[in-house]
């Protein structure tokens, strides 16, 4: 009897839970879109049985009752004919613009990290992905819900934004090169610091040419140079802004080894401050140090000029390549004259007296060659200049006594 019980009991429940079933799937209308959207613990929820009050008489030629797939179909249909996305989909799912507006405080532009380059170097501002509420997809599985409750995570387009971190891996450093001037007296001096100045945190932007006379500016007293010893026809001679050229063959060398092949111009004497054929000489208005920036990035020009040094950084992508500077060359050795002239130079008495009249330079002729390596393994070796220089014979006066000689009298 006991046994009849228990079975008459189990009976009883699976009957009864068929029933319930039975019941609750009269109740469910498969045209009925019935949806929790939620975004990080907020939910919204929508009901299109809800939102026909007022307006069942437009049932039939809105789609109300049908089907997902036929709400599909004519969705499609609307859009082809040439009628805007969300409007269809307010046609279909009324009020559907009620989830947008909850969520708009999800969506906002994108705005990319930003990379600032001045004098005193690189500060990056992050910046945010774009994000936008995937309207399409968010009609799209609404209509699943067949009308049972159906959660849905609110569906997202991200325009992912450039990152502080894409922008300095775009802005590493590609060349560098130095180069000294301690000989140099005050007025030397001062024009290299003051064009390295002009120069110190130039951007060049992508497909922009560079131009070392449009940044710098013309060499004058009125813009702070000094006089000093130039390169002119062949001699050194006095001129305003003598000392400039060591900077323009400075960064010259910093842009060969950054992988660039600029636009120079030779002196007509050989440079005591780098190789035979790496000289980048500049003359406002006639002679320019030039380059395009051909890179898929911008290039930031950095200069600095201490302890009587002059460097160039250059700084962008990354560049693949190790480059190595190499000269052949051919040196015509100048030779040295001797002046003995008392009545014209009274101060040089003894033969360790001298005075140089002309500076001796050797006459030389050269070729330029930049050769690339990757992974440690050369792969191309480039001619990139000719160049000849003038020979100038040096000129001396000095004295004409022996310190152990005694000065005439009178």
């Amino acid at each position: 009897m006991k046994k009849f019980y228990i079975f008459l009991t189990l009976a009883l429940a699976l009957f009864a839970s068929v029933f319930i079933c039975k019941t609750a799937f009269a109740e469910i209308d498969p045209w009925d879109v019935c949806v929790e959207v939620e975004h990080n613990g907020d939910v919204f929820r929508y009901k299109l049985s809800d939102k026909l009050y007022g307006i069942t008489d437009q049932a039939q030629q809105r789609g109300f009752y049908l089907g997902a797939r036929s709400k599909r179909t004519f969705c499609s249909s609307l859009i082809d004919g040439g009628l805007p996305e969300r409007a269809v989909y307010n046609y279909l799912l009324p009020d559907f613009d009620s989830i947008l507006k909850h969520f708009s405080y999800v969506c906002c532009k994108r705005s990319d990290a930003e990379v600032k380059f001045g004098k005193n170097g690189f500060s990056y501002r992050a910046g945010h992905d774009g994000v936008e509420i995937n309207e399409k997809k968010l009609f799209d599985e609404m209509l699943d819900s067949n009308g049972r409750l159906l959660k849905i995570t609110l569906p997202l387009n991200v325009d992912k934004a450039v990152t502080v971190e894409q922008l300095k891996s775009n802005t590493v450093l590609r060349g560098t090169f130095s180069t000294t001037f301690r000989s140099s007296g005050a007025n030397r001096i001062h024009n290299i610091m003051l064009a390295a100045s002009s120069l110190n945190g130039t951007t060049v932007g992508v497909n922009e040419i560079f131009s070392f006379n449009g940044i710098v500016g013309n060499r004058t007293e009125a813009n702070g140079y000094k006089t000093s010893k130039v390169i002119l026809d062949g001699n050194y001679t006095e001129g305003v802004g003598g000392g400039v050229c060591q900077v323009s063959t400075t960064l010259y060398n910093a842009l060969l080894l950054a992988g660039f092949v600029p636009n120079a111009v030779q002196h007509s004497l050989v440079s005591s401050y780098v190789m035979a054929g790496f000289d980048a000489m500049v003359s406002y208005g006639a002679a320019d140090l030039t380059f395009i920036n051909d890179t898929g990035h911008p290039i930031y020009i950095a200069a600095a000029a201490h302890n009587k040094t002059i460097t160039f950084n250059v700084y962008g992508e990354p560049n693949p390549y190790k480059i190595v500077r190499e000269n052949v060359e051919v040196r015509d050795r100048f030779a040295t004259s001797y002046v003995v002239d008392a009545q014209k130079y009274p101060e040089l008495v003894y033969v360790d007296q001298i005075k140089v009249l002309v500076g001796g330079s050797d006459g030389v002729k050269s070729k330029s060659y930049l050769k690339y390596y990757l992974d440690g393994k050369l792969v191309e070796t480039k001619l990139i200049r000719s160049n000849k220089y003038k020979r100038v014979d040096a000129v001396i006066a000095r004295g004409y006594l022996q310190r152990s000689e005694e000065l005439p009298e009178g």
